[in-house]
């Protein structure tokens, strides 16, 4: 990783730092079947609801999204994962000129 930001190249590492402790937190894996997936998300969502007050069944659909993001995360190796995050941290950091630079080089 040359020539990174280093503002977006810390809020990566802190980005994919959190995702990856929480993978490993729930015993996400990159070859977790549909069932295994389905009781994470629905413990998720149960521990969420009662932290909330709210019923458990109207949070399925986010915590879907979440933990399908968390199991894709898991199949990246640790390169893959800071220059996913790294892209997603630049833009809230980079100047327009920065962010006008990168355009250009994709060019």
């Amino acid at each position: 990783m040359t020539n990174k930001h280093p503002e977006a190249l810390a809020s990566a590492y802190r980005r994919a730092v959190a995702k990856s402790s929480k993978i490993k937190e729930l015993g996400i894996s990159p070859d977790m079947t549909d069932e295994e997936l389905d009781s994470t998300i629905e413990l998720v969502a149960k521990a969420k609801a009662d932290r909330d007050g709210v019923e458990w069944t109207t949070l399925v659909k986010g915590q879907r999204w979440y933990i399908n993001d968390l199991k894709d995360f898991s199949e990246l190796t640790a390169n893959e994962r800071l220059e996913l995050e790294y892209t997603n941290s630049f833009p809230d950091v980079a100047s327009e000129l920065e962010m006008l630079n990168q355009l250009e080089a994709m060019m």
